[in-house]
């Protein structure tokens, strides 16, 4: 598909006319992941040259212009205490509604994710719950500053709609505006913000990714997934991320897990992606160490960004990943566009 081939490399370049002021987005304390100017990873990250060798070197496969994917029914406007319930709705936006909170976690209902609305990847299905159909929305989750995963026209229509308390890593409120900003929470690795109506705790917790808007503006905001603990039990978000030394630390944190929600797509090729993303097997692999009795999977079959996959080929990866490591279907879900599933209760 050499038109996407040559918009990724367009994109790449076009993009640097959209870069940010060259002030710092964060200021703060030396840390294990900041180094005063820059976030950086306890691994190492692939260099400015592999990102250009990737990008000149991609081998795309045709994905289709568009997919009409069947209805569903509008999620309910809230479920009880002990209740969870979770709603895929396209790429990394799911709808977690639990203990009577709902949440949103990186909310795109816009047609392309890139800087302006007409320069970007353009979406090939629609949102699986209309903006619309969205109950009240109390808290979202922002999980980096990347344009698939914080997409700013969204998430003003949401606070103008809804105003929620956003939860975001370290620098991502030097993108948004002021009265987004007042509403915004940022957190680094390991700190937490309770919602103290319900007794619902959200730690940001670490991911093995990258952040970043345009070129040479990498990694000056801070990137990671969410752990939430409620009565209900935990949920963990992972946001965009590859294998690595956090799931350790993270395997400490996790007493009550009810749900883990993996991302599964867009890990080709896999020498540049394997250290960005989670391919099929890498998530079934965290399924199984963190000791989820339920995941769902995400992040793919939304937009084709870089599709050096088919835009089903995390299906039939998944299956043989959950035969690898001997884990039943029911044990690892892939939801339609739209679709909702009440988790059933932990066994305690």
């Amino acid at each position: 598909m050499q038109p996407i081939k040559s918009f990724m490399r367009h994109f790449f370049l076009l993009s640097i006319i959209f870069l940010p002021a060259c002030g710092a987005m964060y200021r703060g304390p030396v840390s294990s992941h900041f180094d005063g100017r820059r976030f950086f990873n306890p691994e190492p990250n692939h260099s400015f040259g592999d990102m250009v060798k990737w990008l000149w070197e991609m081998e795309t496969v045709a994905w289709p212009r568009w997919v009409d994917d069947p209805p569903q029914p509008a999620p309910p406007e809230r479920v009880g205490a002990g209740d969870l319930r979770v709603t895929y709705i396209n790429h990394a936006t799911m709808l977690l509604q639990l203990d009577e909170l709902n949440i949103l976690t990186d909310p795109i209902w816009s047609e392309r994710a890139g800087p302006v609305s007409w320069l970007g990847t353009k979406r090939v299905r629609a949102p699986g719950v209309s903006f619309d159909d969205l109950p009240p929305i109390d808290v979202v989750l922002i999980s980096h500053d990347h344009y698939d995963h914080l997409d700013l026209p969204t998430l003003r229509r949401i606070m103008d709609r809804h105003l929620p308390i956003v939860l975001a890593g370290l620098g991502v409120k030097r993108h948004l505006d002021d009265a987004l900003a007042e509403r915004t929470v940022e957190l680094d690795w390991w700190q937490s913000h309770v919602d103290q109506a319900r007794q619902v705790q959200f730690t940001f917790v670490p991911a093995r990714h990258q952040s970043g808007r345009a070129p040479f503006r990498e990694n000056v905001t801070l990137w990671g997934g969410f752990l939430i603990n409620s009565p209900a039990g935990q949920v963990y978000f992972a946001g965009d991320t590859a294998i690595g030394s956090f799931l350790d630390e993270l395997h400490n944190h996790i007493t009550r897990l009810r749900l883990a929600i993996l991302p599964v797509g867009s890990y080709e090729k896999r020498w540049f992606m394997q250290s960005q993303h989670l391919n099929p097997d890498d998530a079934v692999s965290i399924h199984c160490r963190l000791g989820a009795p339920l995941s769902i999977g995400m992040h793919f079959g939304t937009f084709a960004e870089h599709p050096e996959q088919t835009i089903d080929a995390h299906e039939k990866d998944l299956v043989a990943a959950l035969h690898r490591h001997d884990v039943a279907a029911e044990q690892f879900r892939l939801l339609k566009f739209g679709e909702s599933l009440a988790v059933p209760p932990l066994n305690e």
